[in-house]
Protein backbone atom coordinates (compact mmCIF):
# COMPACT_ATOMS: atom_id res chain seq x y z
CA UNK A 1 0.00 0.00 0.00
CA UNK A 2 1.37 3.38 -0.93
CA UNK A 3 2.04 5.81 2.09
CA UNK A 4 -0.07 9.21 1.82
CA UNK A 5 2.12 12.19 0.80
CA UNK A 6 2.65 14.84 3.43
CA UNK A 7 0.01 16.94 2.40
CA UNK A 8 -2.50 13.86 2.91
CA UNK A 9 -0.87 13.49 6.13
CA UNK A 10 -1.35 17.36 7.41
CA UNK A 11 -5.05 16.98 6.46
CA UNK A 12 -5.59 13.92 8.54
CA UNK A 13 -3.76 15.64 11.61
CA UNK A 14 -5.63 18.79 10.96
CA UNK A 15 -8.96 16.61 10.76
CA UNK A 16 -8.41 14.71 14.20
CA UNK A 17 -7.00 17.87 15.89
CA UNK A 18 -10.49 19.12 14.92
CA UNK A 19 -11.73 16.61 16.80
CA UNK A 20 -9.88 16.73 19.89
CA UNK A 21 -9.60 20.33 20.71
CA UNK A 22 -13.16 19.50 21.74
CA UNK A 23 -11.69 18.24 24.50
CA UNK A 24 -8.34 19.71 25.13
CA UNK A 25 -8.15 18.54 28.94
CA UNK A 26 -8.66 14.52 27.92
CA UNK A 27 -7.06 14.72 24.87
CA UNK A 28 -4.00 17.16 25.56
CA UNK A 29 -1.02 14.66 24.93
CA UNK A 30 -2.18 13.76 21.41
CA UNK A 31 -3.25 17.21 20.66
CA UNK A 32 0.55 18.85 21.62
CA UNK A 33 1.67 15.61 18.81
CA UNK A 34 -0.50 16.70 16.92
CA UNK A 35 0.83 20.23 16.86
CA UNK A 36 4.54 18.54 16.93
CA UNK A 37 4.41 17.05 13.34
CA UNK A 38 2.70 19.64 11.53
CA UNK A 39 5.62 21.76 12.40
CA UNK A 40 7.85 19.68 10.62
CA UNK A 41 6.03 20.92 6.87
CA UNK A 42 3.86 23.59 8.14
CA UNK A 43 5.39 26.03 11.24
CA UNK A 44 2.52 28.38 10.63
CA UNK A 45 0.05 26.43 10.83
CA UNK A 46 1.53 24.45 13.68
CA UNK A 47 1.54 28.27 15.75
CA UNK A 48 -1.52 28.37 14.53
CA UNK A 49 -2.98 25.60 16.19
CA UNK A 50 -0.41 26.32 19.45
CA UNK A 51 -2.42 29.75 19.82
CA UNK A 52 -5.79 28.19 19.82
CA UNK A 53 -4.79 26.03 22.61
CA UNK A 54 -3.16 28.00 24.55
CA UNK A 55 -5.69 30.86 24.80
CA UNK A 56 -8.53 27.91 25.57
CA UNK A 57 -6.57 26.48 27.97
CA UNK A 58 -5.61 28.70 29.95
CA UNK A 59 -7.13 27.32 33.98
CA UNK A 60 -5.19 23.80 32.66
CA UNK A 61 -1.82 26.04 31.97
CA UNK A 62 -2.09 27.28 35.41
CA UNK A 63 -2.34 23.33 36.96
CA UNK A 64 -0.51 21.52 33.96
CA UNK A 65 1.86 23.93 32.22
CA UNK A 66 4.46 22.08 30.71
CA UNK A 67 2.21 19.43 28.26
CA UNK A 68 0.80 23.28 26.82
CA UNK A 69 4.30 25.23 27.10
CA UNK A 70 7.43 23.53 27.64
CA UNK A 71 6.45 20.10 25.55
CA UNK A 72 5.63 21.58 23.12
CA UNK A 73 8.94 24.47 22.68
CA UNK A 74 10.62 20.86 23.14
CA UNK A 75 9.27 19.53 20.53
CA UNK A 76 8.55 21.78 18.26
CA UNK A 77 12.53 22.71 18.55
CA UNK A 78 13.53 18.95 17.78
CA UNK A 79 11.64 19.47 14.42
CA UNK A 80 13.18 22.52 13.13
CA UNK A 81 15.77 24.13 15.43
CA UNK A 82 16.06 26.59 18.88
CA UNK A 83 15.77 29.44 16.30
CA UNK A 84 13.08 28.96 14.84
CA UNK A 85 11.24 28.66 18.49
CA UNK A 86 13.27 31.96 19.27
CA UNK A 87 11.41 33.54 16.23
CA UNK A 88 8.07 32.52 17.18
CA UNK A 89 8.49 33.89 20.60
CA UNK A 90 9.67 37.04 19.32
CA UNK A 91 6.27 37.36 16.85
CA UNK A 92 3.95 36.27 19.04
CA UNK A 93 3.39 37.74 22.22
CA UNK A 94 0.60 36.07 23.62
CA UNK A 95 2.56 32.70 23.20
CA UNK A 96 4.98 34.20 25.27
CA UNK A 97 2.49 35.78 27.88
CA UNK A 98 1.24 32.11 28.43
CA UNK A 99 4.27 30.12 28.41
CA UNK A 100 5.84 32.27 31.17
CA UNK A 101 3.19 34.61 32.91
CA UNK A 102 0.33 31.71 32.98
CA UNK A 103 2.08 28.49 33.21
CA UNK A 104 2.67 26.85 36.46
CA UNK A 105 5.93 25.02 34.69
CA UNK A 106 8.22 27.56 33.51
CA UNK A 107 10.84 26.32 30.54
CA UNK A 108 13.74 28.04 31.81
CA UNK A 109 16.19 26.83 29.19
CA UNK A 110 13.96 29.52 26.69
CA UNK A 111 15.91 32.38 28.52
CA UNK A 112 19.68 31.01 28.45
CA UNK A 113 18.82 29.71 24.58
CA UNK A 114 17.46 33.72 23.90
CA UNK A 115 20.53 34.79 25.02
CA UNK A 116 22.49 32.31 23.06
CA UNK A 117 21.00 33.97 19.85
CA UNK A 118 21.83 37.25 21.00
CA UNK A 119 17.67 38.00 21.86
CA UNK A 120 18.59 39.84 24.72
CA UNK A 121 15.37 41.92 25.02
CA UNK A 122 13.55 39.12 24.74
CA UNK A 123 15.07 37.06 27.07
CA UNK A 124 15.15 40.12 29.44
CA UNK A 125 11.11 40.56 28.84
CA UNK A 126 9.90 36.93 29.50
CA UNK A 127 12.68 37.16 33.11
CA UNK A 128 9.75 40.16 34.08
CA UNK A 129 6.73 37.45 33.56
CA UNK A 130 8.40 34.94 35.20
CA UNK A 131 8.63 37.35 38.36
CA UNK A 132 5.27 38.43 37.70
CA UNK A 133 3.72 35.10 37.30
CA UNK A 134 1.77 34.26 40.87
CA UNK A 135 1.06 30.85 39.39
CA UNK A 136 4.90 29.45 38.74
CA UNK A 137 5.63 26.68 40.96
CA UNK A 138 8.88 27.15 41.85
CA UNK A 139 10.67 30.77 43.30
CA UNK A 140 11.60 33.44 41.18
CA UNK A 141 14.89 33.03 42.46
CA UNK A 142 15.09 29.72 41.82
CA UNK A 143 14.07 29.71 38.02
CA UNK A 144 16.85 32.34 38.05
CA UNK A 145 19.81 30.50 39.73
CA UNK A 146 18.79 27.34 37.10
CA UNK A 147 18.77 30.33 33.75
CA UNK A 148 22.18 31.64 35.28
CA UNK A 149 23.82 27.92 35.25
CA UNK A 150 22.35 27.11 31.67
CA UNK A 151 23.91 30.74 30.45
CA UNK A 152 27.31 29.81 32.32
CA UNK A 153 27.60 26.55 30.72
CA UNK A 154 26.45 27.96 27.24
CA UNK A 155 29.28 30.93 27.73
CA UNK A 156 31.88 28.55 29.08
CA UNK A 157 34.39 28.89 26.41
CA UNK A 158 34.83 32.54 26.22
CA UNK A 159 36.58 32.66 28.57
CA UNK A 160 39.65 31.04 26.51
CA UNK A 161 41.21 31.84 23.47
CA UNK A 162 42.74 28.47 21.72
CA UNK A 163 43.02 26.72 18.46
CA UNK A 164 39.69 25.61 19.39
CA UNK A 165 38.24 29.04 18.22
CA UNK A 166 38.73 28.98 14.27
CA UNK A 167 37.78 32.33 14.22
CA UNK A 168 38.46 35.53 16.29
CA UNK A 169 35.48 37.48 15.12
CA UNK A 170 33.24 34.35 16.03
CA UNK A 171 34.87 34.57 19.70
CA UNK A 172 34.52 38.36 20.06
CA UNK A 173 30.86 38.08 19.41
CA UNK A 174 29.71 35.57 21.87
CA UNK A 175 32.08 38.05 24.48
CA UNK A 176 29.68 40.53 23.47
CA UNK A 177 26.51 38.55 23.53
CA UNK A 178 28.12 37.21 26.67
CA UNK A 179 28.11 40.78 28.24
CA UNK A 180 25.23 41.66 27.32
CA UNK A 181 23.27 38.68 28.59
CA UNK A 182 24.94 38.41 32.16
CA UNK A 183 23.80 42.73 32.46
CA UNK A 184 20.19 41.83 32.13
CA UNK A 185 20.73 38.02 34.43
CA UNK A 186 22.90 40.59 36.90
CA UNK A 187 19.86 43.16 37.21
CA UNK A 188 17.31 39.91 38.03
CA UNK A 189 19.82 39.19 40.71
CA UNK A 190 19.53 41.90 42.40
CA UNK A 191 15.87 42.28 42.83
CA UNK A 192 16.61 38.99 44.70
CA UNK A 193 15.70 39.77 48.71
CA UNK A 194 16.98 36.15 49.94
CA UNK A 195 20.26 37.06 51.45
CA UNK A 196 20.99 32.99 50.89
CA UNK A 197 19.74 32.82 47.20
CA UNK A 198 21.37 36.37 46.25
CA UNK A 199 25.05 34.65 47.37
CA UNK A 200 24.04 31.73 45.21
CA UNK A 201 23.48 34.04 42.05
CA UNK A 202 26.24 36.13 42.74
CA UNK A 203 28.92 32.43 43.06
CA UNK A 204 27.60 31.20 39.86
CA UNK A 205 27.91 34.45 37.83
CA UNK A 206 31.32 35.41 39.59
CA UNK A 207 32.59 35.29 36.23
CA UNK A 208 30.57 38.29 35.07
CA UNK A 209 30.76 40.52 38.09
Amino acid sequence: MARKSNSEKESILLDSFDVLKENIGKHNSKITDIISKVSATNLELSVEMWKYILGNAQSLIKEDGYSYTGSVIHNIEKKVGIEKVIDILKENEDIVEACFYISNDVHYYTVSEAIQFGEIELADHILGLIKSNKYKDDSFSSILEDVCESFVDTFEDIHTFDEEWDDRDEHDEKVEIASQGSSILLKWAKTIKDKEQKARLNVTLIDYV
